[in-house]
């Protein structure tokens, strides 16, 4: 196997895995580490190395406003459950590269991962993520880790007029998870990959973050394909063109306002505190109630991000690759991703009214709601869910595009509590790593998995779901999971099986959906 390789920086040397047809290279640098005079700076690139370097040891996790594994929250459990013990650190640029290959010309296609965590929270080896499960299928998977928080997203106006020229301002973790493609699309081959075929996918926060680097420009030429899981961004009249989206404004007043609560006397007594003092203002400026605490989150910059990604799809202005995207219907009907229903029939209306003007009627009439209970009714089968709605409308917009999307829904049982298909269920089958849980997970739920496992590297490997053979990794039949069209509105549900379906027609969200085109492209 390949165990040892040179990158353009130097010679890395990596670990037998627990498959031995598996090199699992940890901590791998991709850029300097952003500390001192670099931290909110662009990335850097890594200084060359002499001799070889062993990469045994993840590198740090990112700074986080608490340190993951500390509680008895649900995700402590769940996916950390031995986060505690890992340093925490501002020097976090550092990718995991699991290869199957035996040598530099084996030519694997390349999986990218990109952690979610809201953009405050999570790390690139949480133990759901086990990476050696998808190389040993034929691909190479590279796990990315980036700044977050405060460290990743602050924007503010001394930062802007530091900024030089024509470069990009804030969103540096963004700017992380660009620099970690364009390290894989310049050193992967040395790993046996090919760096024209490097799919990239990201879960939540990971699933937005894959959003913006497939609609920017500094990506062009390097994607292959995209997967969103949970969910994809996209936003309907009622959310308005940047989909909550700040503008770079925006996020410099936010960060002022952060600077004066937290009682930060500007950006260079900012840069003199330690990330723990840091990290404990963000704490204390938080809303004990609130899920991520004071938040930091991309902008659009008018660089790397010019538009919002709902923008983006609607106006279709960058290089189409093909998509995956999909959820589990416990995080879409219910837990944080569920909208609230307005509370009255009369504000329902009222809304209607400010929203679609003299198309409300219409509008009205489609939604066929007479009472309070008439309306919640349609909002507890989904119908404004961002997650059933906007991943639906997402695929009729592009399909009809002709752009190539396929469309699943995770609703599996998951053992062991009344949690159901919560967010982030979906991981423990697209990893395969059902043993790394303490669910008691059974065998149709690793069935499942290597189904599920098995869609995911296909596409990676031929940029649709689907294999020529028609087969799973171990030779079962594997049911065709056919691309989303207006006219079929295929869906792939994840039941006890892989069930390959299609969608009933839904007159409200083609209402939505038609009306916004007309907003989104004047």
């Amino acid at each position: 196997m390949l165990r040892t390789v040179e990158t353009k920086y130097g010679k890395l040397k990596g670990l037998i895995g627990k498959d031995p047809r598996v090199t699992v290279f940890r901590g791998v640098p991709y850029a300097k580490a952003p500390v001192g005079e670099l931290r909110w700076k662009a990335p850097e690139p890594c200084d060359p190395w002499e001799g070889t370097k062993t990469c045994y040891e993840y590198g740090p996790i990112p700074m986080m406003r608490n340190h993951p594994g500390n509680d008895e929250e649900f995700y402590t459990r769940e996916l950390n459950p031995t986060a505690a013990e890992y340093a925490m650190s501002e020097d976090c640029l550092y990718l995991n590269i699991f290869s199957p290959a035996k040598t530099a010309e084996d030519n694997l296609p390349v999986f990218c991962y990109i952690h979610g965590g809201g953009y405050q929270d999570g790390y690139s080896y949480e133990v759901e993520f086990d990476g050696e499960r998808i190389a040993r299928r034929g691909v190479i998977v590279v796990m990315v880790s980036y700044r977050l928080g405060l460290f990743g997203f602050l924007a503010h106006p001394e930062l802007t007029a530091e900024t030089p020229e024509g470069t990009v301002v804030s969103n540096f973790g963004l700017q992380d998870q660009s620099a970690a493609i364009h390290w894989i699309y310049e050193n992967i081959v040395n790993f046996g990959g090919d760096p024209g075929r490097i799919t990239i996918c990201g879960q939540s926060a990971g699933a937005g973050s894959v959003q913006y680097q497939v609609c920017s420009s500094y990506n062009e030429g390097l994607i292959a394909g995209a997967i969103c899981q949970s969910s994809v961004g996209f936003a309907y009249a009622e959310n308005g063109l940047n989909d909550r989206c700040m503008t770079l404004k925006e996020a410099e007043a936010h960060g002022a306002e952060f600077f004066e609560k937290a009682g930060i006397r500007g950006l260079r007594e900012a840069r003199s505190l330690s990330a723990e003092d840091l990290m404990k203002r963000v704490r204390d400026v938080s809303d004990p109630g609130a899920m991520f605490g004071f938040m930091f989150t991309p902008c659009i910059d008018g660089r790397l991000v010019t538009r919002s990604s709902s923008e983006a799809w609607y106006k279709d202005d960058f290089k189409t690759v093909p998509m995956m995207v999909g959820h589990c219907m416990g995080e879409a009907l219910g837990g944080m991703f569920a909208r609230i229903a307005p509370p009255t029939l009369e504000s329902f209306i009222a809304q209607a009214e400010a929203v679609y003007g003299d198309q409300a009627e219409e509008y009205l009439a489609l939604c066929d709601v007479h009472s309070d209970d008439d309306v919640k009714a349609l909002y507890k089968k989904g119908t404004f869910s961002s997650m059933l709605a906007g991943s639906r409308g997402f695929c009729e917009l592009r399909s009809s595009m002709g752009k190539p999307v396929w469309y699943y829904i995770f609703d599996h049982d998951i053992p062991g509590d009344d949690a159901g298909s919560f967010h982030g269920s979906d991981l423990w089958f697209m990893f395969d790593s059902l043993a790394n849980s303490w669910r008691p997970f059974e065998g149709r739920h690793y069935d499942l998995a290597r189904q599920v496992a098995s869609y995911w590297t296909n596409f990676v490997k031929y940029g649709t779901p689907n294999n020529p053979e028609g087969t799973d990794y171990n030779g079962n039949p594997l049911p065709e999971w056919k691309a989303y069209t207006p006219e079929e509105k295929n869906v792939l549900r994840f039941l006890d099986k892989a069930t390959p379906g299609s969608l009933a027609e839904d007159p409200v969200n083609e209402f939505r959906l038609s009306y916004a085109k007309k907003l989104f492209m004047n």
